[in-house]
């Protein structure tokens, strides 16, 4: 009777479980920061530039908007007229949505703060 040498599988499974590490780990962070994100939504009413050009104080978002890495800034223009909101055009009728991937400061003309201008500072 030979007895037939045993080969260890420890090997090729520790090399698997390096190698599948990293990616856990990077979609673990993934998953982390997604819950952690937010949405920040921004509605034009209809009529809102009417009651701009009448006058009206409409203050819809504040001048300085403060988010976060990961946040998603959407802005949904039901008015019949294009407003500007830092560098985002939105089309009468549109959405635009905006990710922040990284941090900074955003300046811009806003249509929709009676200043006219908006901060959006993403942290």
């Amino acid at each position: 009777m030979s007895a037939t040498p045993r080969t260890s599988r420890r090997g090729p499974l520790l090399i698997a479980a390096l190698v599948a590490a990293p990616a856990v780990i990077l979609l673990l962070v993934a998953l982390v920061a997604s819950l952690r994100s937010e949405v920040i939504e921004i509605e034009v009413p209809a009529g809102t530039a009417a009651r701009i050009e009448a006058g009206e104080a409409v203050e819809l978002l504040p001048r300085t908007l403060e988010v976060s890495v990961g946040d998603t800034l959407e802005i949904r223009n039901l008015d019949d007229v294009p407003h500007e909101v830092g560098p985002y055009y939105v089309g009468a009728g549109q959405t635009v949505r905006q990710t922040f991937t990284s941090p900074g400061t955003i300046q811009g003309l806003c249509t929709l703060h009676p200043s006219g201008e908006i901060t959006i500072v993403v942290r």
